[in-house]
């Protein structure tokens, strides 16, 4: 059955609301200390740009007061200036001491402790004191920007007013009934969590095979649109995944309990019972500890957290079973992906819960009189497309027969797409793979699967040649073309880095690993071959748990050291494996792992078959220049000129060749070919502590506005010039081309600031671009940013009048913007090949009646058209949302629309030394768009 029509999951006010708020200023006397341990610090450890951390005192002060609507960035920073605004007042007694425990934590490991306090003594816990309570208007555009808190304060207000009724059904016949608390949350928004956790039982083949806990969370967002003044709320549903059984160990950097209680922290004042989030942090030598300021602050109160260690071993603290009001303190740790172990439930809601959050919310509306609207729906423009590639022939059921490679779902392991692309690359040929192997039989496979997929035979017989250790050379070919496979055992260049080394010498481990890291890399790139031409190399790794503590794991030193002896390369696990009884079995999935990591060697080479474009597919000429804008990461500390740079990458294809081109502000006009461009990556002094989407808190504000503006000047003329660049560059004899430009808003927006929505251009180009460009040139060019579904900036969508059904195609949202001359698209992509059938969560399902099935619960894509002369809107947008299709490497749609995936996995080679072992991620982790093939 076709479904035309979604709704968003956005809202609006439909009267104006006012809110008192109070206000806590920090005493001069108290920013002075704060700063002056800070500028010590920085100092003593040679940090260029001190501040004071207030990051840290926010969480652990809305934890322990939850009624901070705002806490303000310069509060701290700036005489007299408002550091946090709140609903309500609460007794200031014990805030001195807890700011001071929190500086003392702070501070007392590199300053000592007996420092801190002689400059803690100066202050007078007398200070502190509340504003008298200011109204605001939730509707009406502030008029200071410190005045801008609509985007805290209207989710509050939401939140308080849904919890007047908590209770809300799910799945069939509601057959669920989960109760709501609030959750404290200084991000951007009202978060609410059911609880107690739900059972959810883990199903498999139809059988019962266990049972885990989770908690459907809501979270109310104000957030901007394209084109329209006012914002509007979004809401968003997941879940929360909790651990029960004792665990043996937390991460590497700690983990986040979340905790429950009916006594305010700050006063010990009664409060609505609400949930707090903490972090458990794990310290050198693995000991665990609570926030200091707060495990004091509670010990005053009578109150304590228990024992950490503890926790850990009886992860469900006091947990308050169904029916029941909850009381006193319980705990709970979230799962997420940085711990060890297998997920106790799969991530993601059905559409049917979607629906059930969606209709409660209208319920509230109509039962309450709620003064807030849905805003607008979403009318189907596109539907079915055609596959670019013809698809394969499906077998017979029952069929046990082996598939012919040129059936199989994903094009580039196809030997007839696959071979004639690797050989048809003049620019950069394909000269060499080397295979670092383990096991002769993750060797074998490896050479197998690319003979296979690319057609070819050995050609005379195999040459040793001989470096620190012993190699054999193989030269293959075919009707195409030839290749060079050298294989050479891995020796030790896999194993763990030993970090208890008494050679290295510093007490500091991260200082360790870097040292360790860099030897390897010195290592590996003596032990490799010299790499002839354009080579690759596939490196067979030991899987992550192999590694402890994970800091141990080699594999970055891999990633830096193979580019730096010139081959890209890709890693992948032994198709073997030993059970309990050390007895050696295959990997049930191992014909895949081989296919996959030929495959994606072979995108690290930007091969592609061609062409991309069809006219009678997609109505668009070829003469089209695809490209697209990636910020990378920031440097600053290890910089030769220890200043602020940005690193970007901007994309190139021609889709009537195939040709993948890169290149980055240090390299432009010239334009090298994928791989060449990722082994300039990989030369750059990347700083691992400054990702171009935090804020920098160590800089000073008006070095970080001036290095901001400058770095933004120059971005924006980069842009210009590769755009004018390609927009002169012939695809095809010598016809002027035109040229898609595709820009991903929460990666860009922060240097192409034209991009942000109060910005963005409306059916124009940007100044930015415009002054540097012709009229020829501009009215050539098409610009399209995209926007994905990250911290919820793009609204759930609901299939109207059917709970729980699932629709794909490109829709235009009515309502959206404030007049009829701009529009916004949303694209709803299709099932994956994995989540069809019985392996997704069906239409009548609830997340709660299974938690070993894919939710199968697609994400939207947000599609602005920025400017399109000489195409309609609509038309653009269609062929945008067809990219998302134009990826080879995958079976089905992806994420991004094509050419965005080679920007993006680009930052795998965008890495230095000092990268962390493992980056921060929610517990509610999204679905992956690059499940296997399931052929």
């Amino acid at each position: 059955m076709k479904f035309n029509t979604i709704l968003p999951g956005a809202w609006k006010l439909t009267q104006d609301l006012e809110y008192n708020l109070f206000s806590l200023i920090v005493p001069t006397a108290w920013q002075q200390v704060a700063k002056s341990l800070a500028q010590k610090r920085a100092k003593l450890l040679g940090k260029r740009y001190p501040s004071v951390p207030v990051y840290s005192l926010d969480r652990i002060i809305a934890a322990s007061f939850p009624q901070i609507i705002q806490t303000v960035r310069y509060g701290w920073q700036h005489p007299g200036a408002t550091w946090l605004f709140a609903t309500e007042k609460a007794d200031l007694s014990d805030l001195s001491e807890f700011i001071k425990d929190w500086l003392r934590e702070e501070f007392s490991t590199s300053l000592g402790e007996a420092e801190v306090d002689s400059c803690l003594e100066k202050l007078d816990d007398r200070d502190w004191h509340w504003k008298k309570p200011k109204t605001y208007s939730l509707l009406r555009q502030p008029e200071h920007q410190y005045d801008e808190i609509r985007f805290q304060a209207i989710p509050d207000y939401l939140a308080v007013e849904f919890l007047k009724n908590p209770q809300i059904c799910f799945g069939e016949n509601d057959r669920y009934q989960l109760t709501f608390y609030r959750v404290v949350s200084l991000n951007k928004g009202a978060e609410l969590m059911s609880w107690p956790p739900h059972p959810v039982s883990l199903i498999e083949k139809n059988e019962q095979v266990g049972t885990t806990d989770i908690s459907f969370v809501i979270r109310f967002k104000l957030q901007t649109v394209p084109w329209r003044r006012e914002p509007i709320i979004y809401h968003q549903l997941s879940i929360r995944r909790w651990i029960v059984e004792p665990l043996e160990r937390l991460p590497y950097r700690g983990a986040t309990a979340f905790i429950g209680d009916n006594h305010r922290w700050l006063d010990g004042e009664r409060q609505p019972f609400c949930f707090m989030p903490l972090p458990v942090k794990k310290r050198s030598g693995g000991e665990l500890l609570w926030p200091r300021a707060v495990s004091e602050l509670l010990l005053i109160n009578d109150s304590p957290l228990p024992d950490p260690k503890e926790l850990v071993k009886q992860p469900k603290h006091d947990w308050s079973v169904f029916g029941q009001e909850p009381e006193g303190m319980q705990i709970a740790i979230a799962y997420d992906t940085r711990h060890s172990g297998n997920a106790p439930c799969l991530p993601g809601v059905s559409p049917l819960d979607l629906a059930s959050i969606d209709r409660a919310i209208q319920n509230q509306i109509e039962q309450s009189n709620f003064p807030i609207q849905r805003v607008g729906e979403a009318k189907k423009i596109s539907g079915r497309s055609l596959p670019f590639w013809e698809p394969g022939k499906p077998k017979n059921r029952g069929d046990k027969s082996p598939k012919n490679p040129d059936d199989l779902s994903t094009p580039m392991l196809r030997p007839q797409i696959a071979a004639p692309a690797v050989f048809s690359s003049a620019e950069n040929p394909l000269h060499t793979i080397l295979i670092l192997w383990e096991t002769k039989e993750c060797r074998d496979k490896l050479i197998a699967e690319i003979c296979k997929l690319l057609s070819l035979s050995q050609k005379g017989d195999t040459q040793i040649y001989k470096l620190e250790v012993q190699g054999e050379q193989t030269i293959y070919e075919s009707p195409l073309g030839s290749l060079q496979i050298k294989t050479q055992h891995v020796e030790d260049l896999t194993q763990r880095l030993d970090l208890d080394s008494a050679s290295v010498k510093t007490n500091d481990r991260q200082k360790q690993r870097v040292n360790l890291i860099e030897e390897r890399v010195l290592q590996i790139v003596s032990s490799l071959p010299k790499a002839e031409g354009s080579s690759g190399a596939l490196i067979e790794i030991k899987p992550k748990k192999s590694f402890f503590p994970p800091e141990s794991d080699p594999k970055l030193a891999l990633r830096i050291g193979a580019m730096q002896a010139g081959y890209v390369n890709q890693h992948i696990h032994g198709v073997t494996a030993h059970n309990k009884k050390g007895e050696e079995y295959k990997i049930k999935n191992f014909p895949h792992r081989v296919q996959k990591a030929v495959s994606d060697l072979f995108r690290q080479f930007g091969i592609l078959p061609a062409p991309i474009i069809d006219l009678e597919k997609d109505g668009i000429d070829p003469n089209l220049w695809l490209t697209c804008f990636q910020v990378l990461r920031r440097t600053r500390k290890t910089t030769a000129s220890n200043a602020p740079a940005t690193v970007a990458l901007m994309v190139r294809v021609n889709p009537l060749t195939g040709t993948v081109q890169v290149t980055i502000p240090s390299l432009f006009p010239t334009w090298v070919s994928y791989p060449v461009g990722l082994g300039y990556l990989i030369k750059e002094k990347w700083d691992s502590d400054s990702d171009i989407g935090e804020i920098t808190s160590d800089i000073g504000e008006e070095q970080q506005s001036s290095d901001k503006k400058g770095e933004q000047q120059f971005l924006n003329k980069f842009v210009a010039d590769c755009l004018k660049d390609c927009l002169n560059t012939p695809i095809e004899k010598d016809k002027l081309p035109r040229l898609l430009f595709l820009a991903e808003a929460q990666n860009a927006r922060k240097m192409l600031a034209w991009l942000q929505n109060p910005k963005l251009p409306a059916n124009n180009l940007p100044d930015e671009l415009k002054r540097h460009m012709t009229e020829s040139e501009q009215n050539r060019l098409w610009v399209v940013r995209a926007r994905i579904v990250v911290n919820g900036e793009v609204p759930a969508c609901i299939v109207k009048d059917s709970p729980g059904s699932r629709t794909s195609g490109l829709f235009c949202w009515d309502g959206a913007c404030d007049g009829p001359e701009n529009a916004l698209y949303l694209s709803m992509r299709k099932l994956l090949t994995t989540e069809q059938g019985t392996s997704t969560l069906q239409k009548k399902q609830s997340r709660l009646d299974n938690g070993s099935t894919q939710a199968g619960n697609p994400k939207p894509l947000e599609i602005a058209v920025v400017h399109s002369p000489g195409i309609e809107g609509s038309k653009l947008a269609c062929f945008v949302h067809n990219l998302r299709d134009r990826w080879p490497y995958f079976a089905d749609e992806v994420s991004l629309p094509f050419p965005f995936p080679f920007a993006t996995l680009a930052k795998e080679y965008a890495v230095s030394a000092k990268d962390i072992v493992e980056l921060e991620e929610s517990e509610e982790s999204e679905e992956s768009e690059d499940l296997e093939d399931s052929d």
